[in-house]
């Protein structure tokens, strides 16, 4: 599932505990769970009513139809549209909420003719989406009038009118699937959620995890020096405290000044400024309680920071969020809200340090259950493990692979995790894959497990030894075949994966071995990506050491069609040529193509890409090439290298692990190599390119890059060679060429816009038809299933 966590960017920009909340749950998300999560922000100018207005806006007009999930939890962001749409609310604009001050009337008749409208169109159960534009539009006609500046104060009684009636159809139950809370507080504040609604709440932890517990010798508080927070409660309440313990305040802020001069006299308050966020755990740590006396705070996490290093609160009894977490004379002390009680309460932690301790040793162990995994599964509303166990039995396969599966990165990883997902609404499906490193078995999707095994010092020994055999290139999966007997863990996973499967397939030959042994007399599948050898023959033949290899690839390779009761390729002319090479073989074989996961790739419709490129500062035209550490990809790059120089009016970027080899390599001034992207920016570049490249002259089965540059919109020039496999024809779905990318690349530039925008549509239209990955796991399994249900027959 692909989320996105949608908020605002104030203006002036500013880190604080929202950024680090939504980073906190997103780096859990990409880490910890089978999912992936991007930000996405908008600037807000929010101390203006024309700001807010504007940026709700944008928010509502936001295109997040390529997510599955969009999260929010602030106020304009929550305005965005989306079917599956979770509200985890740290707070409405608390302004024009519950600290609003003032409960004026709107003074302008004709601004009132506003209000009298929104309250008309919220009638009794709230406005509806579709009055919307005629809002924006009658409010920018307001604006438009002579009226004073001061009707559209803000805070003020207009702006709060605007602000309820825009959250209002923003939050409604309609629009909002689940609603969360990140604290008591929040969920029982008035007017903050429908009526009605269900509400959640879930602490969000701290966005580290190292905090610890040090000896006590002073009182720590951390805070934005401002008057809510309450620091002169807690320096007030110092003159209480006979024994001579400091007090260390970190932060900064508009009440500074104040703050210093009243502590002034008191030489154990000292204020340590700004503290960076790598120095807070020590400070902690050292700390025999933190006193923090904000005033009806949200929720404050310096509470819960506090207590994971194992320190008592002290707090007071109108603080609120923190009062969900210290119960007095158990997690910390609650005090009254003077300086004398909290004082007092102080005091006593000072003269008895043991209990100090007693009480955060109990703290750390009430805030142990606030954990990311809690806050996502209820945001998701995830059914537990037992729920799923008791669901409707499904068969189970397992997969063999060389290399680990998430996140997928290259093409061979993409169609690994693609194909294998969507069949895994059908089967239980495992994969044990082969890595440098082990990690713990993870569902990357659901049904979908990846149990990744760490190759054995003695394994990764041999392997570094045969790589130096042949200019050190790459032969992680060739030493596999060789060498999987060192590492003895793997085939132990193979085994346990296999006791429960009816059948296992062999992603690539070279694990074929463990994996007949781990399954018996149960079926086996082989998955023939490329025609092995004629890869490996390609990039290893030039070496004098590669006979032995190459000898092994093709042994393995023989086995796997010989033995295989299903083979399924990438392209017919793959299975063809493994027939001509090995003879006939008694598997029943398929041709399953490379596909593209039309929901990840952002499609860019052509006008939407000529404003792109007009709006944009380069000036010149730009052609991109994507591609992985793949032989056929780096000669590829070369003679995109060569193109270049003749083609200095053209700008050539490159993304991807292909990159790798060209690293410290003089290039023309009009290449960029700019190595892996995040998923972002390289839509960000498909949307904005004028052309992507394919110059592929060697390699096996198809390029999935093409079936990328499709779903994208971006036109494609391509090698015939580089469409092969896809039923797709030239100058009709890509501009193809069998000469120099050059002349191609002048061609596709003497186009004009209609030419372009007939090979994009056509384009799209193939991928959407025949090429989407959740089609093509439908098929396959189709054709299994016709075929006497063989994940029954014995090889």
């Amino acid at each position: 599932m692909k989320i996105a966590i949608v908020t605002g960017h104030p203006i002036p920009f500013a880190l604080g505990g929202a950024e680090n909340l939504w980073w906190g749950l997103q780096n859990h998300i990409e880490q910890e769970t089978a999912h992936s999560c991007d930000i996405v922000s908008l600037v807000v100018p929010e101390n203006t009513l024309d700001g807010l207005v504007v940026s709700y806006q944008a928010f509502s007009e936001l295109d997040l139809s390529r997510y599955d999930c969009v999260i929010s939890g602030k106020y304009p962001a929550w305005m965005v549209r989306h079917p599956n749409h979770v509200c985890y609310m740290l707070h409405r604009l608390r302004g024009l909420y519950d600290t609003y001050a003032g409960l004026h009337e709107i003074a302008s008749p004709r601004a009132a003719g506003l209000a009298t409208w929104m309250a008309d169109m919220a009638g009794d159960h709230g406005a509806h989406d579709q009055v919307l534009p005629e809002f924006f539009a009658r409010y920018k006609a307001l604006r438009e009038t002579d009226l004073a500046d001061d009707v559209f104060a803000f805070p003020g009684p207009l702006a709060r009118a605007i602000v309820h009636f825009l959250d209002g159809i923003a939050l409604s139950q309609a629009r909002i699937q689940r609603h969360a809370a990140i604290s008591e507080m929040v969920a029982n504040r008035r007017d903050y959620f429908p009526p009605g609604a269900k509400v959640g709440v879930l602490h969000p932890p701290p966005h580290r995890n190292d905090y610890r517990c040090g000896e006590g010798k002073y009182f720590f508080t951390s805070s934005r020096l401002d008057g809510p927070k309450r620091l002169d409660l807690i320096i007030e309440a110092m003159q209480f405290v006979q024994a001579d313990i400091p007090l260390l305040i970190a932060g900064a802020g508009p009440d500074e000044a104040r703050l210093k001069n009243l502590a002034k006299g008191d030489g154990r308050v000292r204020f340590l400024g700004f503290v960076a966020d790598a120095e807070m755990p020590a400070l902690y740590a050292g700390a025999l309680a933190v006193p923090f006396t904000p005033q009806d705070e949200d929720y404050g996490l310096i509470t819960v920071e506090a207590m994971r290093s194992g320190k008592p609160v002290v707090t007071v009894s109108d603080s609120g969020g923190p009062t969900e977490f210290v119960r007095h004379g158990e997690t910390g002390l609650v005090a009254a809200p003077n300086a004398k009680a909290l004082g007092d309460c102080l005091n006593e932690l000072a003269q008895e340090p043991d209990r100090a301790r007693q009480l955060g040793e109990r703290a750390r162990e009430r805030v142990a259950s606030v954990t990311w995994s809690a806050v996502f599964d209820g945001l998701m509303e995830r059914p537990t493990k037992a729920a799923r166990v008791d669901a409707e039995h499904k068969p189970k396969l397992t997969v063999a692979t060389t290399f680990p599966i998430d996140p997928p990165m290259g093409g061979g990883q993409s169609r690994v995790f693609h194909l294998y997902r969507h069949m895994a609404h059908h089967y239980d499906i495992d994969i044990v894959s082969l890595d440098d490193t082990a990690a713990a078995p993870r569902e990357i999707a659901p049904g979908l497990v990846e149990i990744r095994i760490a190759k054995s010092p003695r394994h990764l020994r041999y392997e570094q030894k045969i790589a130096e055999q042949v200019g050190r290139q790459p032969v992680g999966d060739v030493a596999a075949a060789l060498a999987v007997e060192f590492t003895p863990e793997y085939g132990e996973a193979l085994a346990n994966a296999c006791a429960t499967s009816e059948a296992g397939i062999a992603c690539h030959p070279y694990l074929l071995e463990p994996l007949r042994s781990a399954l018996g007399a149960k079926p086996l599948w082989y998955e023939a990506q490329d025609v092995e050898i004629d890869v490996k023959s390609g990039v290893l033949a030039p070496y004098a050491g590669a006979g032995a290899l190459l000898q092994a690839v093709e042994d393995v390779e023989k086995r796997a069609w010989q033995v295989a009761s299903h083979v399924f390729a990438c392209a017919q002319r793959d299975l063809d040529r493994l027939r001509s090479l090995y003879g006939p073989t008694l598997a029943v074989t398929h041709e399953v193509p490379n596909g593209v996961a039309l929901e990840d790739i952002r499609y860019t419709a052509p006008g939407k890409r000529r404003q792109l490129q007009a709006a944009s500062s380069l000036g010149q035209p730009i052609a991109l090439f994507m591609g992985s550490w793949h032989q056929p990809n780096i000669e590829a790059v070369e003679e995109i290298l060569g193109t270049a120089e003749q083609m200095q009016a053209v700008r050539f970027i490159v993304i991807g692990s292909v990159c790798g080899p060209f690293s410290g390599r003089a290039l023309p001034p009009n290449v960029d190599l700019l190595g892996p992207v995040s998923s972002l920016v390289r839509d960000d570049l498909l949307a904005a390119a004028h052309v992507a490249l394919n110059p592929m002259r060697s390699g096996s089965g198809t390029n999935l890059k093409m079936l990328d540059y499709f779903a994208a919109g971006i036109p494609v020039v391509s090698s015939l060679f580089g469409a092969r496999g896809l039923l797709v024809q030239p100058d009709r779905h890509f501009l193809g060429f069998d000469g120099s990318l050059a002349e191609a690349l002048r061609r596709f530039l003497s186009l004009s816009d209609g030419e372009v925008e007939a090979l994009v549509l056509g384009a799209r239209a193939v991928v959407e038809d025949r090429y989407s990955w959740e089609t093509i796991a439908q098929n396959f399994l189709r054709a299994i299933a016709r075929n006497d249900a063989p994940v029954h027959r014995s090889v």
